[in-house]
């Protein structure tokens, strides 16, 4: 019987770090899969794409939920490695996620791994496929980037008790202006607003954007920079310009604790909410491969982050 869980954020192929982090949670590599006696992981995907060792996180995380020692859930990472690699079946001369310079720059240092190996990119992408797209344990949720109740329940009536993708799901999810495309983009992506005329930011990519993830836990913000995620010049450029607070989704502090990854935090990682916390701290930029030690309660504890 498990004791807690520990939630993992993104990896990004970083396996030495993963591997330094279960140690330090108590986890002990045995017969090839790393195990506790008494609690239980929970990865928040992004698996891929930024370390050397893409492979070698996959191995580990996948041993782990085989032999019933973790969850694991998809991060956008691989949901855009699944539909880089699967034809369109509208087109079988194109993929579902085009094989532009930027799409293979994103994915390059995975595709150093395994490109060029059939057996290798099926072997991944098939596990990949086999994740949920959150997960909700009644008294604790995860999700990779979003937990927006509306798309929630649109995926668990979509996609059944499981929330994995079937091959006629993948392929809508793909297409912009359908609702799959809409509550991938949400769930495992964030949660967007258009930003007022003239203002952009580059991304962590140095694109530059118009439009900007927002803190959908939040429910108030005294002005735009309160309710936008991104770089520092981000909340320069939004400093003092009006709210819309309709674009908030708020997370009540009445639901069950959630985690999530994906948006890249840095520093000292902190709640953003008492029952709200990410667990992405950028180890894929010399930051924390971050986790949080979950032992069943409702109100979460800074001091519980471990990385």
């Amino acid at each position: 019987m498990n004791d807690g869980l520990d939630f993992i954020g993104d990896i990004h192929g970083h396996a030495d770090e993963l591997e330094a982090l279960l140690g330090r949670l108590g986890y002990v590599e045995r017969q090839g899969v790393y195990q506790h006696p008494r609690r239980c992981v929970v990865f928040l995907g992004d698996f891929i794409d930024g370390g050397s060792k893409n492979k070698r996180v996959v191995e580990i995380a996948r041993a782990m939920v085989s032999a019933g020692g973790a969850f694991a859930i998809m991060g956008n990472h691989e949901y855009n490695a699944i539909c880089y690699h699967t034809r369109d079946p509208e087109d079988p001369d194109k993929w579902l996620r085009s094989h532009s310079e930027d799409h293979r720059r994103q994915h390059e240092t995975t595709l150093a791994e395994i490109e060029g190996d059939p057996q290798a990119i099926d072997d991944m992408v098939g596990w990949f496929r086999t994740l949920p797209l959150y997960l909700d344990l009644e008294s604790v949720r995860a999700a990779h980037a979003c937990w927006d109740h509306r798309w929630i329940a649109y995926l668990a009536n979509r996609l059944g008790a499981s929330v994995k993708m079937d091959d006629a799901f993948l392929a809508a999810s793909s297409k912009k202006g359908t609702a799959e495309h809409d509550a991938v983009e949400t769930v495992l992506k964030g949660a967007e607003i258009e930003l007022p005329a003239g203002v952009a930011f580059p991304d962590k990519n140095g694109k530059m954007r118009n439009e900007a993830r927002v803190r959908w836990w939040a429910s108030e913000a005294k002005d735009l920079a309160g309710m936008v995620i991104g770089p520092p010049s981000l909340y320069e450029e939004t400093r003092g310009l009006p709210a819309t607070p309709e674009a908030l989704q708020a997370y009540p502090p009445i639901e069950p604790p959630v985690f999530f990854g994906h948006y890249w935090f840095t520093g000292q990682p902190d709640l953003q909410a008492p029952n709200v916390a990410c667990l992405d701290y950028s180890v894929a930029r010399n930051g924390k491969l971050v986790a949080y030690r979950w032992d069943g309660e409702h109100a979460l504890d800074p001091a519980s982050f471990i990385w």
